[in-house]
């Protein structure tokens, strides 16, 4: 039990609510130690390590690492790349400021490496991993403001979003249910430099209180390197290379054990080793939510985790390591056998094996005698191996093609039975692709909503620019309007007007000098696009306003899109080209009033064949940009007006409205 935090260092109310934490953390400590000895075995078994001690009863020592290329593989073909989420409307909500935060999102999914040089996929793959070997994995999602010296002087270096994954055995959540309900906390080791620099709730100063409490406990009680992780837990990873856990030995940054936990209304810091509450806190998000993200593939009743994927092929892959062993044993027994010998009728320092040694004995019938080893466990080794690794695949959803489901022990799987078998393994994957999918989701809506609160906090940064690139972004935006100029009613006005009909008459005056971008910016240089076209057209700046952010929308992951290509879906695709650009089809479509897109069924094709970015592959002709605009966007003639679709978007910034 922690000792009781000084009565002259914190009110009545902070040791009543400090104690009310740590009674969740020994609750939750309770069940988290009898869970590590089970994570340690699964460890155990991905790394596929055997132990070197009397508790192996063979002298080979060889496994069998079925357990980590499945596991491997299933990540491997799930989160093969990027994902292609986007955002749909809801209430208040439209379709271009649904892209718009489309955009945002996918920019903030490539900038979040900045903040620890992990990218997200490599993240996400991490929480593939662990939920696959625990039953269930979590990462933190919250906002990240940091500032750096930049060219000496104080400036934000990043503002945004994070995530990041938490490791397993430091997740204290609520035994009492099977799902994040009412609390969870997170363990972290953190220095006292960290807590006196570091905000991870808003943009302003550090808010840690009874950080003078914390200096003394160390400075006097520790004389090492403040807590070590490992009298919380021992690292089996590093354990099973022989290494040691040096987290808590600095003594020059000393460590400290910080645990947080959230609650849908209030987020608690404290420090369990000496008793003291250094953060107490409403919870600063707006939307109310624990932002913890949870991924869980199997569910199982009454608990939080679910089902590891390890757990139904523990034993067969401990089977499988002992089959191999002894059959290696077996195999060494007979190379080197046991020789029975009549030691009063041998001289034993001849008995040496190699091509011509001679062995002096009395009688070589009976003198010494060669045991022959039994032979059965060696001639079922085939059998009884197949049978276990055909168990194993099938239990783990893998279609090895090593051993046969019709007909056990048999040398190959048939043709039908691998289609078969390749069919359920794509079903499990489709079922894990729906959790993986709403846990991407999750993620994804705590930034949005983190967006609307965050983004634009500052009065004085009421605009922010997004790099956006790619075909259909860009053809979108342009599409809508975005970057396109038109004439307001008062410049209608203006040139229609008596006095004005002389000089519109007139073939030296520019009508171009009278339009205003469709959707308008102000910035200090005057109105400009939201969205500004760079010379290759691949690509632009994008301008994004308060005013685009609001409305509610709902993220719709594309976890498909992260998978590895599938045969069927290349097979579909390259119908679907060849119809596209069948004569007769195109003209009997064209008789219905409809087309099929053969650019983008092409760049679906070449992208799932592997090329990626097949779009820069392609080049408009001259003369066939998109209808209704000439040049970089700008409207064609007087009468032309925004192009389609331009004025029928809301929640974007006010600007000139084009009219026909």
């Amino acid at each position: 039990m922690a000792k009781k935090m000084p009565a002259e260092r914190g009110t009545p109310e902070e040791q009543e609510r400090y104690f009310e934490v740590r009674r969740h953390y020994d609750m939750s400590r309770e069940d988290l130690d009898a869970r590590i000895p089970d994570w340690d075995k699964k460890d155990e078994l991905f790394r596929s390590w055997i132990p070197d001690d009397d508790s192996w009863p063979y002298s080979a020592m060889v496994f069998d690492p079925r357990v980590f290329t499945a596991l491997f593989e299933k990540s491997a073909r799930l989160l093969a790349n990027k994902p292609r989420g986007r955002m749909i409307p809801r209430e208040g909500g439209d379709t271009l400021g649904a892209k718009i935060n489309s955009e945002l999102l996918n920019f903030q999914w490539d900038d979040a490496e900045r903040i620890d040089g992990s990218p997200m996929l490599g993240k996400w793959a991490m929480m593939d991993m662990n939920a696959r070997k625990y039953g269930a994995s979590f990462a933190l999602a919250k906002w990240h403001n940091e500032k750096r010296e930049i060219n000496g002087t104080n400036q934000i270096w990043f503002d945004g979003p994070s995530f990041k994954p938490w490791n397993n055995r430091d997740v204290l959540h609520n035994p009492s249910y099977s799902t994040i309900k009412n609390w969870i906390q997170l363990r972290e080791y953190v220095t006292l430099d960290e807590l006196k620099r570091v905000n991870d709730s808003a943009k302003g100063k550090p808010i840690y209180k009874n950080l003078d409490v914390l200096r003394d406990g160390v400075s006097k009680e520790d004389r090492t390197g403040g807590d070590q992780r490992s009298v919380n837990w021992a690292s089996r990873n590093l354990s099973i290379r022989g290494l040691q856990d040096f987290l808590g030995r600095d003594e020059t940054f000393k460590t400290i054990e910080i645990v947080t936990e959230y609650r849908n209304d209030r987020w608690i810091t404290f420090a369990p080793r000496y008793g003291v509450i250094i953060r107490d806190i409403a919870n600063p998000y707006q939307h109310g939510q624990i932002p913890v993200v949870m991924l869980k593939y199997y569910s199982v009743d009454e608990d939080l985790y679910g089902l590891s994927e390890i757990e139904p092929v523990e034993k067969l892959q401990r089977a499988e390591n002992a089959l191999i062993s002894q059959y290696l044993d077996a195999v060494n027994i007979s190379l080197n056998p046991i020789v029975k010998v009549r030691a009063a009728a041998v001289q034993m320092h001849t008995l040496e094996f190699g091509m011509g040694k001679k062995w002096i004995m009395n009688d070589p019938a009976t003198d010494v005698v060669i045991e022959q080893p039994k032979v059965a466990g060696v001639q079922e080794f085939t059998l009884t191996s197949r049978f276990i690794i055909g168990a194993i695949a099938e239990a783990l959803g893998e279609t090895s093609a090593a051993t046969s489901n019709l007909v056990p022990g048999g040398s190959e799987k048939t043709a039908a039975e691998i289609k078969s078998l390749d069919v359920a393994r794509n079903v499990r994957d489709n079922f894990n692709q729906m959790f993986l999918a709403e846990a991407i989701k999750d993620q994804m809506m705590f930034w949005f909503l983190m967006n609307k609160q965050y983004l634009f906090d500052n009065p004085n940064e009421q605009q922010k620019v997004v790099r956006i690139v790619g075909r259909d972004a860009v053809e979108f935006f342009q599409n809508a309007g975005a970057n396109a100029y038109g004439f307001t009613q008062e410049a209608i006005d203006t040139l229609t007007s008596p006095e004005m009909e002389e000089v519109v008459a007139d073939p030296t005056f520019d009508l171009t000098t009278m339009m205003s971008p469709v959707f308008g910016v102000e910035t200090p240089d005057g109105s400009v696009p939201k969205f500004n076209l760079d010379e290759s057209g691949e690509g632009g700046d994008l301008i994004i306003e308060p005013e685009d952010l609001t409305g509610n929308y709902d993220y719709i992951p594309e976890v498909r899109s992260m998978e590895l290509p599938d045969p069927s879906r290349i097979q579909v695709l390259t119908q679907a080209v060849l119809a596209a650009a069948d004569p007769q089809r195109v003209a009997i479509r064209a008789q219905q009033g409809e087309m099929l897109k053969l650019t983008d069924l092409e760049v679906d094709l070449f992208e799932e064949l592997g090329l990626k970015d097949a779009d820069k592959y392609y080049q408009k002709l001259e003369g066939g940009v998109l209808s209704g605009t000439v040049g970089g966007g700008t409207e064609a003639a007087f009468g032309g007006g925004a192009p389609s679709g331009a004025s029928g978007f809301g929640g974007m910034a006010a600007g000139a409205q084009a009219v026909s």
